[in-house]
């Protein structure tokens, strides 16, 4: 489960815009029409998982249709026939979107290989980037569990690993603990709400976690508190830090942070974002929105660009060497875009793609869906396999020196799938595995549950 699985938020719903429930009341004398359409076979995108029995009980841009939370747009698309496309993107001159075999010569080229390997990031999925690439090596046969850190809440976030070792965790029961490589724990400390987002670690050892009390922490390498931030709404989103030791948020909106505390700049948004930012080479920073758009900001602070997804986004974008952004959607398609944000494939998925992709060293997308899928996309867009597990996958995959894939499932289990598509070895951790594995440098993987504990497999 997920932070929108509960509520949209966290918190209490607010009421929707009047437009919004103007809408609704128009769409409710079309439901004959969608019931039409669905008996006619047309395929229905994938409802959020977010009960309603009323519009005011969804946030920003969606409406309560058939019990469910459903982005708006997602909804008049159903009800019409057609793709929704927002009439305010930018640029205002991106072309229609074409299918991966008739995507451009750009596109048909791909992107080259992920060929220039870099040291893993003490942050969510090893880089600023999201590649989910890491230098080191994870067990290629079933692995035994070394130890587990129990909270007494499910781990939603997930690990990272400290230069020195430490393993830092974030839990549902509001601790945050500093764990070390052989299970004693450190230092814990209490946030002020429960924590969904993985924790970035600076190379000074400054620790940086939000929380959903609306609070960015910066804890020295003893887990005392440096300073707190306060950003208005839930931290659920994973900060990154920039190579400059600019600390990147999302609340609601996007935040640059300086090391002091400091606020550079703020671009507020309509809605909460749950989006990890992810850092473009060209240094820009780009996240999705529930409102259904990816939106990429200048160092400056101004608004480069916005595309429309067609869908809700929760997951963080994922960015090749060659600057192409792959992002998923809550209508179960994966996005290529290029660096000025126009779209050049998209493949459809049956459900929800709420993960980050990651990018294996020869371009491979790979990426999980609701639909209880394991996706290898090519660079162009096509697919290459697929793994089927018994659980909707809500982790993103992480990829080690060897090619192989480390990823959860909402079945209980954890998997290892060669670069091939093939099932290594699957471990059960008894609870759904929502988190993102990381990958120490001696092979063990650390990577946290449902029953509320950090495990350590190796």
């Amino acid at each position: 489960m997920t932070p929108q699985d509960v509520n949209g938020s966290g918190r209490p719903a607010t009421a929707p815009r009047a437009p919004v429930a103007r809408l609704a009341r128009t769409l409710v004398l079309a439901l004959p029409l969608a019931s039409a359409l669905a008996s006619c076979g047309a395929r229905q995108g994938p409802t959020q998982p977010v009960p309603c029995m009323s519009d005011r009980e969804c946030r920003a841009d969606r409406i309560c249709h058939e019990g469910r939370c459903r982005f708006l747009a997602e909804v008049e698309a159903e009800l019409t026939g057609t793709h929704a496309e927002s009439s305010t993107a930018t640029p205002p001159d991106a072309g229609p979107v074409a299918p991966a075999e008739d995507a451009g010569a750009a596109a048909d080229a791909g992107p080259p290989a992920e060929t220039e390997p870099t040291p893993d990031r003490a942050m969510f999925m090893g880089s600023p980037r999201h590649h989910g690439r890491s230098v080191h090596t994870g067990p290629a046969e079933a692995p035994e569990q070394r130890w587990v850190h129990r909270t007494r809440a499910r781990v939603f976030a997930s690990p990272v690993v400290g230069p020195d070792g430490t393993v830092y965790i974030g839990s549902l029961d509001r601790s945050f603990a500093a764990v070390a490589a052989d299970g004693r724990l450190r230092w814990r400390y209490t946030a002020g709400d429960k924590i969904y987002a993985t924790a970035a670690v600076a190379e000074d050892g400054t620790v940086y976690v939000g929380s959903d009390d609306g609070t960015l922490t910066a804890l020295d390498p003893t887990g005392q508190v440096r300073w707190r931030l306060d950003l208005h709404d839930e931290v659920d989103a994973s900060p990154v830090i920039g190579p400059d030791g600019t600390v990147y948020a999302a609340a609601e909106g996007v935040y640059a942070i300086d090391p002091a505390g400091a606020v550079r700049w703020h671009v507020p948004t309509a809605s909460h974002i749950r989006s990890s930012p992810a850092l473009h080479p060209n240094g820009q920073v780009v996240v999705g929105t529930p409102e259904g758009e990816v939106l990429a900001v200048e160092p400056s602070g101004q608004v480069a660009w916005r595309t429309p997804a067609g869908a809700s986004i929760d997951g963080g974008a994922s960015i090749a060497e060659d600057g192409t952004i792959y992002i998923g959607t809550d209508r179960g398609h994966v996005l290529a875009l290029g660096p000025d944000g126009r779209e050049r494939w998209r493949y459809e998925t049956g459900e929800d793609v709420r993960a980050t992709p990651a990018i294996a060293a020869d371009g491979t997308i790979v990426v999980g869906s609701y639909d209880r899928h394991l996706y290898a996309l090519s660079p162009t867009g096509e697919l290459r396999w697929k793994v089927a597990t018994s659980g909707r996958i809500r982790a993103s995959a992480r990829i080690d020196a060897a090619g192989r894939i480390y990823v959860g499932s909402q079945d209980d289990f954890f998997y290892a799938i060669s670069a091939e598509g093939e099932v290594l070895w699957r471990h059960n951790l008894g609870q759904d595995v929502d988190s993102t594995a990381a990958l120490a440098p001696d092979g063990t993987l650390y990577v946290g549950a449902d029953d509320g504990g950090l495990h350590a497999l190796r």
